[in-house]
């Protein structure tokens, strides 16, 4: 029989969460409070066997109408092992409080293309956070990570430590990062949050157990790229960047990813994670961005999301929200494709 605790107090949740092997920076305290911004309630429940914990579930409940909502794991739980995560299921039940379904996504990174797990009354679906990414391994160190690099990748990073001066800073650098971001968004045409939303992952993602920080490189002092990074649980994510097309020479994108790299070797951190690729590279609006990151070498892996239908109005509710996010979609960029 297991047994659900809720958690109320930061350092303790977040010390569940970096204490298992399936963990997240999305399922840390910090995440959870960036996400009130979006109208998502976060929920912390730990899960015992026993005295051992073996996940701990950080769900966000999105209401609809009424007592109608759904509940939502971002890239969890986290999990001792994922072979437990059906009995986590029966569990987390508990909580449904009128959800009509639960979205699971843990982060397994699993090797693509290699096939999802199956559980029984769990179905894959579409995820919510990108369902694939490429992960750099930092065990490699400085050395092994420039030889595993495309040849052109390492090097334009070579060209970008002679050219650019990177640094890691915290807040007193959003200002420079924050239009390079917007003009990134609007070449790419993606959406965005609002600057709160930003600034507010820059503050809360600084936790215990966790930092969060910016990697910025300049030329004779003008910032030419920028990137908001999250270091939580053994890995350092990429979550937010952009930069400008001026002095394309300098190669500043690539020295602003390789000065979080040495940050988080320096850190004693194990993955870094280039957060979000496509599903399918062909014909797809951010081959360009997937071309670059894949320019890094590291490793494509995936993230399955799972399903688990809780009423009758599942199917309603799902088509509905495919259909807004297909008018969001083409609303923004022409088509109802998805970007990643």
């Amino acid at each position: 029989m297991l047994r659900l605790q809720l958690v109320t107090e930061a350092a303790s949740w977040n010390e569940k969460v970096s204490s298992l092997p399936i963990s997240s920076a999305l399922q840390s305290w910090g995440w959870g409070e960036v996400k009130r911004l979006s109208r998502w309630q976060p929920e912390r429940v730990a899960v015992y066997e026993n005295d051992e914990l073996i996940a701990a579930a950080q769900l966000f409940r999105r209401r609809f109408a009424g007592p109608v909502s759904m509940l939502y794991a971002a890239r969890g739980p986290a999990l001792r092992n994922i072979q437990d995560l059906p009995r986590v299921v029966e569990a987390l039940k508990q909580r449904a409080e009128g959800a009509v379904y639960l979205k699971l996504e843990p982060e397994t990174g699993l090797p693509a293309p290699r096939a999802a797990p199956e559980f029984p009354h769990m179905h894959l679906e579409e995820t919510i956070q990108p369902e694939y990414t490429i992960w750099l391994d930092l065990t490699l160190g400085r050395e092994g990570l420039l030889t595993n690099m495309e040849n052109m990748h390492r090097r334009n990073t070579r060209l970008a430590e002679k050219r650019v001066v990177t640094t890691i800073e915290g807040p007193e650098a959003f200002e420079e990062f924050w239009p390079l971001f917007e003009e990134t968004n609007r070449r790419a045409r993606l959406l965005q949050h609002s600057k709160t939303y930003y600034q507010t992952v820059l503050e809360a993602m600084n936790q215990p157990l966790g930092q969060a920080f910016i990697s910025i490189s300049r030329l004779e002092g003008k910032a030419l790229a920028a990137g908001l990074f999250v270091a939580f649980a053994g890995k350092v994510d990429y979550l937010y960047g952009g930069s400008s097309r001026e002095n394309s020479h300098a190669k500043a994108p690539n020295g602003m990813h390789w000065g979080a790299i040495n940050w988080g070797l320096e850190n004693g951190y194990r993955i870094y994670d280039l957060w979000g690729v496509p599903r399918q590279t062909e014909g797809s609006h951010a081959a360009g961005i997937d071309a670059f990151k894949e320019g890094f070498g590291g490793n494509r892996v995936r993230f399955p999301a799972y399903d688990v239908t809780l009423s009758p109005l599942y199917s309603l509710i799902k088509q509905a929200l495919r259909l807004r996010k297909n008018w969001v979609n083409y609303r923004t960029r022409g088509t109802t494709r998805d970007v990643l």
